[in-house]
């Protein structure tokens, strides 16, 4: 893969990761203020497609790089993670949970989605707790 591909990918990543992460916080708030729009075909579709572009513009960065589990731990972690953040959104964007729930899943999806980035940036799979370790 050029360099020139691999930055585009990262661009697009980081770009769908931003929606991703707005949209979760969106719905999220949403659904704790049991506003209708949350339950609309746009607000649970929508999230599919830009996860779904996240997911394969990862794949391709790691592909394209030669990333393994080997050679990339944190790869492994990040993606251990987020099964971690979607389970934590089932969870704070299913109106039937109880409020003290759902509001403990968001802010805990939330937190995990920022330990995901910090895996990103510092390629650790402690993120900004390597520091101290």
């Amino acid at each position: 893969m050029s360099p020139e591909t691999y930055v585009l990918l990262r661009h697009a990543h980081r770009t769908f990761a931003t929606l991703s992460i707005l949209g979760f916080v969106a719905r999220w708030l949403g659904v704790m203020a049991m506003q209708h729009w949350t339950q609309g075909r746009i607000a649970k579709s929508l999230p599919h497609v830009v996860d779904t572009l996240l997911l394969l513009s990862a794949l391709a960065m790691a592909w394209g790089a030669g990333f393994t589990p080997e050679n990339a731990p944190w790869m492994t972690a990040k993606i251990v993670l987020l099964l971690v953040y979607i389970g934590l959104g089932v969870v704070a964007l299913r109106p039937t949970q109880p409020p003290r729930r759902r509001m403990v899943a968001g802010i805990a999806g939330i937190l995990v989605f920022a330990h995901i980035v910090a895996i990103a940036f510092t390629k650790q799979p402690l993120g900004l707790f390597a520091r101290w370790s």
